[in-house]
């Protein structure tokens, strides 16, 4: 699956340790503190499949077909408590290999936006999920929570640093997704 970070939890803290210079993006943090935890209420493949005479590139696996899958899920905000209820969407959109990432490529794996008061969703998301990983999200039924780290966020939208699907939430991260 190629080259993953790995997130490490820490005894005594409630934080993602990411990327190098991880730390002074999230001294930035502002609408999401960085972190967002969310309960997941349903998933959602879709598959589109249309005829497209345009869609001929020299080595398209099917000349003349146009078609695209993605995975959509709606989710309920757990943590941080501010934020606890609100809905939202996630979409993962799966890449090819042809994609990179940290120096001269892209610096995020997705975005989150805050959308216009009075919808019946508050956020949505679209996260970057490897074609090679397609394949894992069989495990769906299984994944009940979603946790997305976030940087250069500004007051409508934040940029993704990672992403998480668990089973369970790690107890070091219980207090603050309970919290009252």
């Amino acid at each position: 699956m190629g080259k993953w970070a790995v997130a490490r939890w820490e005894q005594n803290e409630y934080e993602h340790r990411g990327a190098r210079g991880s730390s002074e993006r999230r001294a930035r943090s502002r609408f999401f503190d960085g972190r967002i935890l969310l309960d997941i209420l349903t998933w959602n493949w879709n598959l589109r499949v249309a005829v497209d005479p345009k869609a001929t590139r020299p080595k398209a696996p099917f000349p003349g077909l146009d078609y695209g899958r993605d995975f959509t899920i709606r989710a309920r905000v757990r943590a941080p408590k501010a934020l606890r209820g609100k809905s939202m969407t996630v979409t993962l959109s799966p890449f090819g290999p042809r994609v990179r990432f940290g120096r001269g490529g892209l610096q995020q794996v997705g975005r989150l936006d805050v959308l216009a008061p009075g919808g019946e969703i508050d956020f949505e998301a679209t996260l970057m999920l490897p074609e090679e990983a397609v394949a894992a999200t069989s495990l769906a039924s299984a994944w009940r929570h979603l946790d997305i780290w976030t940087f250069d966020e500004g007051p409508r939208s934040a940029r993704v640093e990672s992403y998480s699907f668990a089973a369970d939430i790690h107890p070091n991260v219980r207090p603050w997704a309970d919290a009252e």
